[in-house]
């Protein structure tokens, strides 16, 4: 199977903005969950630290997100986004995305789905 169509596969159950800004990492099937892990891309840089010496230092806390349920299981993502330090400040930067709706641990699309049918 060709990269492109496991993109084009992940693409149905995981936001763009995960697949464009994340690697999968691992898929773990449990009696009732899927999930998926996902890392930020080592890659993406933040802005501040653009021309500065930094180096990766980890990732910060995960992020646990619901999306749609798949072969009749939960799927869950855990997301994980890289710690970034500015060697000279020893200060810690990360990048920022907005991949859940603000007090929902859901995917913008499943928590869009979840709000329209439990009206």
């Amino acid at each position: 199977m060709t990269l492109e169509l496991i993109q084009s596969l992940l693409g149905f159950v995981t936001p763009k903005e995960i697949i464009d800004n994340f690697e999968l990492v691992s898929i773990n099937e449990k009696s009732d969950t899927i999930v998926l892990e996902f890392e930020e891309l080592s890659d993406l840089v933040p802005e501040k630290l653009k021309g500065k010496r930094y180096k990766n230092n980890g990732f910060w806390n995960k992020i646990d997100l619901h999306t749609f349920p798949q072969k009749g299981k939960s799927c869950l993502l855990h997301i994980k986004r890289r710690k970034w330090e500015d060697q000279e400040s020893g200060k810690s930067y990360g990048n920022h995305y907005e991949l859940h709706p603000e007090g929902m641990k859901a995917t913008k699309d499943f928590g869009a789905f979840i709000k329209k049918n439990h009206r």
